[in-house]
């Protein structure tokens, strides 16, 4: 006997997609309407793939005052699992609490929401037959602390048991610690297939008895989310590892990369080689749009013209005009990490302020952690500009920036 599904959580939908402001009218609805087309995306899939359930370890909508549009199209979505005898099951994460506002809308036959009472346990049958028993408890509330996952048990029904939750396993960082629990909690509630949700990317944390599995968000929202996300295709079947096959089903893609300008003399070449770079992103990408956040490293003659006053935003809105008006729609942003023609390695090994002030920055740069660095420099992040800028800064955004604080100081002091 198998069991065919599909595993999806943090739909997030209704998005507000904050800090595009510059972004173009017809490149802002897409991004607003990328959430939706990503859940969309997931019900195709269930169709074609004829599954048996579609999972939701939640945060279907992204705010507790979720518009009346999301929580419609949603329902439609629904509806047409529920038309094509699918159950779908949900539970709701911190971001969707059971006490946060919803419609007077009733939802499709099939479709099972856990309360935040207690686990339920809800089977999943399939001509008269019980093929799996779905384990879920949705938050009552945002800022949920208990460890849920110990409420969890298998009980003695027949099939395959699957638990539904969001929660953060082992305390990962830079993820808010809600439901928390530990590996050791998950395999004691003796499920077959853990289907997690609030982890905002797909990670296998174990493959079988049981299988933990965090889905990822089915749509990106921003650039640190970049790369692929979608939802998980799973069959069980019995004395088998089971089959996990990541999905991608995003609307829009967003991606990160790096361009070496080293050698480049004129700007005429700096476009040159972004444009490449772009279509590269492009082509590998199939059929998406596409926004790319390109940074711009090596030593460069050009460097101090990228430099001089709007020059990298005047680049790059003629990089992003040269791709207006495409299918996909591309958008590009640039981030200058460029550095003068100055011989980096003599300038360590002298004898001169230069050389402490280089080596002073290196060994910041290599931390594994800058909670203390940032606790030094609290005074500044404590100003508007560094609640603005610097709020919630990641140890890799903290390199990045400690990277540019170097070159810049050379830059002064070589010019």
């Amino acid at each position: 006997m198998a069991f065919k599904f599909i595993h999806c959580s943090d739909l997030h939908i209704d998005s507000p997609f904050k800090g595009f402001s510059s972004v173009e009218h017809s490149l802002v609805e897409i991004l607003r309407q990328s959430t939706y087309q990503a859940f969309q995306n997931i019900v195709e899939l269930a169709l074609k793939e004829e599954v048996e359930a579609v999972l939701i370890a939640g945060d279907i909508y992204d705010g507790a005052e979720k518009s009346l549009e999301a929580q419609l199209k949603f329902r439609r979505g629904l509806q047409q699992l529920s038309d094509a005898e699918i159950d779908t099951f949900i539970v709701h994460g911190n971001h969707d609490p059971l006490d946060s506002w919803s419609a007077s809308l009733e939802w499709p036959e099939r479709v099972h929401v856990f309360s935040g009472t207690q686990v339920e346990c809800i089977p999943v049958e399939k001509n008269g037959v019980v093929k799996a028993y779905i384990h879920g408890i949705s938050y009552p509330q945002r800022d949920v602390r208990e460890n849920l996952a110990q409420k969890f048990s298998r009980g003695n029904g027949e099939g395959f048991a699957v638990g539904l939750l969001h929660s953060n396993v082992g305390h990962q960082p830079g993820h808010d610690n809600y439901a928390p629990c530990s590996m050791g909690d998950l395999i004691a509630g003796e499920m077959d297939y853990w289907a997690l949700g609030h982890i905002h990317r797909f990670h296998v944390l174990r493959e079988s008895n049981p299988a933990v599995v965090y889905s990822g968000n089915s749509q990106a929202r921003h650039m640190r989310e970049s790369g692929e996300k979608g939802c998980c295709l799973v069959t069980l079947n019995e004395n088998t590892v089971p089959l996990i096959q990541f999905i991608p089903i995003d609307a829009v893609r967003y991606v990160q990369g790096d361009v070496d300008l080293s050698g480049t003399i004129t700007l005429e070449e700096v476009i040159h080689v972004v444009r490449s770079r772009c279509e590269y992103f492009v082509d590998q990408i199939d059929q998406k749009d596409v926004f790319i956040n390109l940074s711009l490293n090596g030593r460069t003659q050009v460097h101090f013209e990228l430099q001089r006053g709007d020059a990298i935003k005047e680049l790059q809105a003629e990089i992003r005009t040269y791709f207006q008006g495409r299918t996909p729609s591309v958008w590009l942003s640039l981030k200058l990490n460029t550095a003068g023609m100055y011989d980096i390695e003599s300038l360590r090994e002298g004898k001169d302020f230069i050389a402490d002030l280089i080596n002073l920055f290196e060994v910041e740069e290599k931390r594994e952690s800058f909670a203390d660095l940032k606790e030094v420099l609290k005074m500044v992040f404590e100003t508007w500009q560094g609640k603005k800028y610097l709020n919630n800064l990641s140890d890799e955004e903290m390199k990045d920036v400690l990277v540019q604080a170097k070159s810049l100081c050379l830059d002064k002091l070589l010019k």
